[in-house]
């Protein structure tokens, strides 16, 4: 009889196994078969035989432990070789900023400010290491386009478009929270050099330099805190002082700055970061205030934003607005690796950790 019952179970197994999933195996019984199953008590290797799976049980889904709501996480990016191709990323964006190049002293009213630049820039980033050491190398560079149609016309080759290239190199120790280090920090040599640069365009093309340097501190899988800030290394001649005299020049250099931030990085790779800051009692800006922000829009490609304004020693008004600075740009980025979503705010371990240069970071200041 009960050689009987088995049989029977195994023609009605069989049945509808063809019924239901045809001559391929499934990946779990259905719930028909789940009950032959239970009422004939089929062993797990007769069931293999008979449905071409055995019943197990389904794992209990589990909440993230980064979840922030119905935002859905992106899927972490595979372990890769350590190589400047996967460590590698290439952004473009379009870029506006106002500094000291924009500055006219001889209008009405006095020293004041009447225009900005709008151009396009484009570069990229990478970083290398050497075996297991914990410090690594990262190299970038950008070059952007401004003034498509020219300036003020105040002097010579006004039509002339402006041009700015970046470049920065230096040294870095990433933090890793998920295996319990915290602590982040890194050191750039940055190179700003510019041709055609702000309304004396003909009289300056103009090469600086500074460090950056930058010291963080995770205080979560989704919050540090830290400092980053820039010296001035050297200095140039341009002609900022007489819009029109391009003879007329002025000793520039970049700004020193010192920055308080604060990163958030969100569940589904993306990552903020807010600052505030003090400039030199020696340079024409007295704040700063900042703002970047990176998401994902899949493993390989990601959008970003910059912003920041610096505010000048000098009071509102004609000479207050000849002092001010600022910058916003926004732009997308394509991660070589596949690793745009960030797993948690120490970032990705490969891919370098300070952004290359641009106008938000390299303030020009006489």
């Amino acid at each position: 009889m009960k050689k009987f019952a088995f049989g029977a179970a195994a023609l009605a197994a069989c049945s509808l196994m063809f019924s239901f999933t045809g001559a391929s195996a499934q990946s779990s019984l259905s719930p028909e078969q789940q009950a032959l199953v239970k009422k004939y008590k089929i062993t797990p290797a007769d069931q293999q035989k008979l449905f071409g799976v055995s019943q197990s049980p389904t794992p209990a889904r589990t909440a993230s432990p980064r979840s922030h709501g119905p935002v859905k996480a992106l899927a972490a990016a595979p372990a890769l070789p350590d190589n400047p191709l996967y460590n590698t990323y290439i952004f473009v964006s379009g870029d506006i900023y106002k500094s000291i190049g924009e500055r006219l002293t001889n209008i009405n009213g006095g020293t004041g400010a009447l225009t900005d630049s709008f151009g396009v820039t484009g570069g990229f980033n990478t970083a290398f290491g050497f075996g297991d050491f914990p410090v690594r190398v990262q190299i970038g560079a950008s070059h952007g386009v401004y003034d498509f149609k020219g300036r003020l016309g105040l002097t010579p080759n006004f039509t002339d478009k402006e041009k700015h290239t970046f470049f920065t190199a230096g040294l870095y120790k990433k933090g890793d929270i998920d295996n319990g280090d915290r602590l982040s920090v890194g050191l750039v040599y940055d190179v700003f050099q510019a041709k055609q640069w702000g309304i004396n365009a003909n009289a300056n093309d103009i090469s600086l330099s500074q460090l950056r340097g930058t010291v963080g501190v995770a205080l979560t899988r989704s919050t540090e805190i830290g400092l980053w800030g820039t010296h001035a290394l050297d200095t140039d001649r341009a002609a900022i002082t007489v819009a029109g005299a391009p003879g007329v020049l002025s000793t520039i250099h970049a700004m020193d700055q010192l920055n308080f931030y604060v990163k958030h990085n969100f569940a589904f790779g993306a990552l903020v970061t807010a600052y505030v800051g003090r400039l030199s009692g020696q340079d024409i800006g007295k704040m700063q205030y900042g703002l970047n922000a990176e998401a994902p829009l899949n493993n390989y490609w990601s959008v970003f934003s910059t912003i920041n304004y610096v505010s000048p020693h000098t009071p509102a008004g004609p000479l207050g607005s000849g002092h001010e600075q600022f910058s916003a740009s926004v732009g997308l980025t394509f991660y070589f690796g596949g690793n745009a979503a960030n797993p948690s705010v120490t970032g990705n371990k490969n891919l370098p950790l300070l952004p290359v240069a641009g106008n938000s970071t390299f303030l020009v200041t006489d």
